[in-house]
């Protein structure tokens, strides 16, 4: 009979993904040590080895699971909202609802994705490029909607994944426009620069 996994296992998992990211977000990757990593989850490092063999492989659980949240954020059928419009907005809100809540695990995406073995690399460009497809399906509604006559030419999902996934770096909460005017505003633009 295969041994029960401890109730503390997926709080102490939790937590040691979140330290690491915070972590490898500002000491960087490279310069972090498993030692490091120890003392701050205040684990022994025995503990954290039972949890992840090495740096890479903790590395890319953090960034498959927080991919994987982006992916379940993300998957929003679009007969629940009334336009076409509406369906992009909720996307750009639910991807930047995600952003704001794993900044240091956004920023390892970004920077740190190249330190991982080719085919962990590959897995999750393959989980972005599920992500990307459901934006760019839903700019092609919004851009027959609007009245777009020809169909989209170029990679148009990257420009708002462009103006999206900087936002993490310098949007407040407490700043002039709230997240939701924001993912308007956002959505406005968008769709008024699939007409050109």
């Amino acid at each position: 009979m295969p041994r029960r996994r401890a109730v503390s296992y997926d709080t102490k998992l939790e937590h040691i993904r979140d330290t690491a990211a915070g972590l490898f977000a500002q000491d960087g990757f490279s310069r972090t040590s498993m030692a490091d990593l120890a003392a701050a989850c205040n684990v022994s490092k025995a503990l954290l080895y039972h949890y992840f063999d090495s740096k890479e492989a903790m590395l890319f659980d953090i960034l498959q699971a927080y991919l994987g949240d982006l992916e379940r954020a993300v998957a929003i059928d679009d007969t629940m909202a009334a336009t076409a419009r509406d369906h992009l907005r909720d996307l750009i809100r639910a991807l930047l609802r995600q952003y704001r809540e794993a900044g240091n695990t956004h920023k390892l995406l970004t920077f740190e994705l190249p330190v991982l073995p080719v085919d962990q690399q590959a897995e999750l460009r393959a989980a972005e490029r599920r992500i990307m497809a459901r934006f760019d399906i839903a700019l092609a509604a919004a851009a027959n909607k609007a009245g777009r006559t020809t169909p989209l030419d170029g990679p148009r999902a990257m420009m708002l994944f462009g103006t999206l996934n900087w936002t993490y770096t310098w949007f407040r909460e407490d700043g002039t426009l709230s997240l939701d005017a924001y993912c308007e505003l956002v959505t406005d633009s968008t769709i008024a620069s699939l007409l050109v």
